[in-house]
């Protein structure tokens, strides 16, 4: 019970605590109006529903407070195991634990005033070596909160009306999520026979659950506006993202319907795919920023190849463990973790999402970001997604096509 209560976000805390208050104080109350009047009235149940806002309050402060208090507990004894299964595995010689433990905790404290990338010239982005970013992440209060909206848009239930409604009144209330919904819902790709000037007409449109994806996503990017930028080029970020997820829309449509995920589920995936390199330049702007320069002075190498000489984890890596952090769907995460690598066997969790946005990539080389995958599709790729390989031509053509009106659709929002 406790583990699951630690995972609940803080709102969720206080909503349970009133809950709890109101049935408790509440059969307190009946229960005295029966003892003392032989009936339930209203003046003691009105008593007793104030008494329990009251008991609400302190029950939920406690309750955030001691929870909170158990996560930096745990974070501590989590992050000093770490470091000394580093220090184990591969620590500077004669170099002491506590002071391999001390770095980290350094780290973790100051992260932006540190940024030694790797020089080792080993292959540290699969976990052959653990040393600065990579040892701060195992802390998770570095990594960045999950905006309070995207928490709430995740929790809704739209197969009820309730869930849908909530829906619609999250989205309407958040300025920029709205405009947003709405160009997406004017924009070519919906083919709209007339002007969409309202939130509900844009869940009518293009369905509640895609709508819920769109705003979830775009909440999530916001977290942009509060990183140092540096290097890292925001706009093209959040270009490259509604890019390669419009793309994978297109590949879906060639694919059969008993193979092809909901829309919904490939939109979120192909916005986030790259998220890792938001929590880089969250954790280490100038580490983020020697990371691009690289990338661009070396637009012709492979992307993981570069991050393998400059940092100790690789973006897709940063983005799975953000993801964990944030208790996104399991598809999710695995897709954040082996777009890269489809053919990894840890990547049959998030199939075919996972090659989908592979195969986005490929179609679309450094459309937005500079990230250099290598063009080449094989026919055994094609086939395993279910789509023959004679269609290579007209799918590249429909991606491109998306991959235009996601150019148009972002300009509408700047």
């Amino acid at each position: 019970m406790m583990d699951y209560l630690k995972k609940l976000p803080s709102v969720h805390i206080w909503l349970l605590s009133i809950a709890v208050s109101v049935v408790v104080m509440e059969s307190i109350a009946g229960g005295m109006g029966v003892l003392l009047r032989g009936e339930v009235t209203y003046d003691y149940l009105l008593i007793g529903f104030v008494s329990s806002l009251f008991v609400a309050g302190l029950a939920g402060g406690f309750s955030t407070f001691f929870l909170a208090q158990q996560r930096k507990i745990e974070a501590g004894f989590h992050l000093a195991a770490t470091a000394f299964e580093a220090h184990k595995d591969t620590s500077i010689a004669g170099a002491p634990v506590k002071e391999d433990t001390e770095e980290v905790i350094r780290y973790a404290a100051a992260p932006r005033d540190i940024a030694e990338p790797n020089t080792t010239g080993k292959r540290i982005c699969n976990g052959e070596a653990e040393t600065g970013i990579r040892r701060a992440i195992r802390n998770l209060d570095v990594l960045p909160a999950m905006p309070v909206i995207a928490q709430r848009l995740l929790a809704l239930n739209l197969d009820t009306d309730e869930g849908e409604r909530a829906l619609l009144v999250l989205i309407e209330q958040d300025p920029q999520i709205a405009a947003k919904i709405l160009g997406l819902a004017n924009s070519a790709m919906t083919g709209a026979s007339r002007q969409i000037t309202t939130v509900r007409g844009a869940a009518i449109l293009l369905g509640s659950k895609r709508v819920q994806s769109v705003a979830t996503g775009i909440a999530i990017i916001s977290l942009m506006d509060k990183t140092p930028a540096g290097e890292f080029n925001v706009h093209d970020f959040w270009l490259h993202g509604v890019r390669i997820a419009f793309a994978a829309q297109g590949i879906a449509r060639f694919m059969s319907a008993e193979m092809r995920p909901q829309d919904d589920q490939i939109f979120l995936a192909g916005m986030l795919h790259d998220i890792g390199y938001l929590v880089l330049a969250y954790l280490d702007p100038k580490l983020s920023g020697k990371l691009h320069n690289r990338l661009a002075a070396e637009p012709e190498r492979p992307v993981m190849e570069v991050e393998r000489e400059v940092l100790d984890i690789c973006h897709d890596e940063l983005g799975a463990e953000l993801a964990r952090h944030w208790n996104l769907p399991e598809e999710i995460i695995t897709v954040l973790r082996y777009h890269h690598s489809p053919e990894a066997t840890e990547a049959a969790v998030g199939q075919p999402l996972v090659r989908m946005i592979n195969l986005a990539q490929k179609l679309l080389p450094s459309f937005g970001v500079t990230e250099y995958v290598t063009s080449g599709i094989s026919t055994e790729e094609w086939e395993a997604l279910g789509i023959s390989p004679s269609k290579a031509e007209e799918v590249k053509e429909q991606v491109t096509e998306r991959a235009e009106q996601a150019i148009q659709l972002v300009s509408s929002f700047a």
